[in-house]
């Protein structure tokens, strides 16, 4: 008990940890239920029998508790390796009865069994799924170190029925296997809240222990159903460079690379020259920044000097990310433009959008790379 406190006041510490970036190192750590169910064979070694009378049977287990800790990599391409780093703790209930054999019905046994794991696990987020929402799946491989503490007895019924005892323990070593389906859920930049399900299973082992106070061989499996929430968070991966921005005539502010939108001469003959300007954007992000607002907002208000022939709205991604994902990104940046422009009273019948997603880079740059330059929606206006 004092073991499973530690352990949760631990979890409760860690909870305020900064989630796993898209590359780099994090930490997990997490806890919940942990259900043994109906599923786990108890026997005395059968078919070899060891002990007075020989039995197959499963124990029932009370819902009990698990908590994990995990160090773990992000590649940057989906995947994901870690090592986990478990505790698993659940009370019998009983022992089901089978043809010739009673059993040890509730409140005739008790004890409890405990499973330590040191596991290393793959794993493979969905990225794109959603901006914030991340499903991911996995497999685990490992030893785990189960621990079981169990005695009970039941008195004679009468014939045919006699008194029986059982008591069996120690602890084993074995290898283990799991299977996990997660979702992660950003909760701030860098930090997860991160809900799983893993089914967990350690080869069963036989363990020593007497029937009716004779030596026996009792074998005894531990798998079990969990599941957990916990926080995910990053450390030590490779911090995107920070984008160094200038201010430009108008207001607005641009990526050091870019062109300020044109200034606005006070000869009528260019105000009929097509204006040209670039919105940008966060990283796998498709709403406007207050500055990107401005800018529409500004350059709405210029071109509604005169009469609009056409406006065109073309957006782009960088090479992050699979092709298909960035191409639906650029039709929603391209979106979001076209909806600003709207609401500044651009008529929507004059607005084409195009959408090219990484097709179209205003900076090459190899597949994969997180290029500011390439995540924008770039806009021309053209009059009569």
């Amino acid at each position: 008990m004092k073991l499973k406190t530690t352990l949760l006041a631990a979890a409760a510490s860690l909870a305020i940890a900064p989630a796993a970036n898209a590359e780099g190192f994090y930490g997990a750590i997490g806890a919940g239920l942990s259900y043994m169910g109906y599923e786990n064979d108890v026997s005395n070694d059968v078919p070899s029998g060891s002990g007075p009378f020989a039995f197959d049977s499963s124990a029932d287990y009370d819902n009990g508790i698990g908590v994990y800790a995990a160090l773990g990599y992000e590649w940057g391409t989906g995947l994901r390796t870690e090592l986990e780093f478990s505790y698993r703790q659940s009370d019998i209930s009983q022992i089901d009865p089978m043809p010739g054999f009673s059993g040890f019905p509730a409140g005739s046994i008790a004890g409890d069994t405990t499973t330590y794991a040191f596991m290393g696990n793959l794993l493979y987020d969905f990225e794109g799924f959603s901006d914030s929402v991340t499903p991911y799946v996995g497999v685990g491989a490992g030893v785990a170190t189960v621990d079981h503490t169990v005695a009970g007895s039941v008195a004679a019924g009468g014939a045919p029925t006699p008194a029986l005892s059982i008591a069996y323990g120690s602890s084993r070593t074995s290898l283990a296997g799991q299977g996990i389906a997660g979702v992660a859920i950003d909760l701030a930049e860098g930090l997860a809240l991160d809900i799983s399900y893993r089914y967990f299973a350690p080869i069963k082992r036989t363990f020593t222990g007497t029937l009716n106070g004779s030596p026996a061989a009792i074998k005894a499996g531990a798998a079990s159903h969990n599941l957990f929430a916990g926080l995910r968070w990053s450390f030590g991966g490779p911090a995107a460079p920070a984008v160094q921005y200038k201010d430009c005539w108008d207001g607005s502010s641009v990526p050091m690379a870019a062109e300020c939108p044109p200034q606005l001469v006070e000869d009528q003959s260019a105000d009929l020259d097509p204006i040209g300007f670039t919105v940008y954007f966060d990283y796998d992000k498709a709403n406007l920044t207050p500055q990107a607002s401005t800018l529409i907002a500004e350059a709405a208000d210029r071109a509604l000097q005169n009469d609009i022939d056409g406006v065109v709205v073309s957006g782009n991604t960088d090479t992050s990310g699979s092709s298909a994902y960035n191409q639906a990104l650029s039709e929603r940046r391209a979106k979001a433009v076209r909806e600003a422009l709207i609401a500044n009273n651009v008529p929507a019948d004059r607005i084409r959008s195009e959408a090219y997603g990484e097709s179209n880079p205003a900076k090459a740059t190899p597949d994969g790379v997180r290029e500011p330059l390439n995540r924008r929606s770039d806009v021309t206006i053209s009059f009569e």
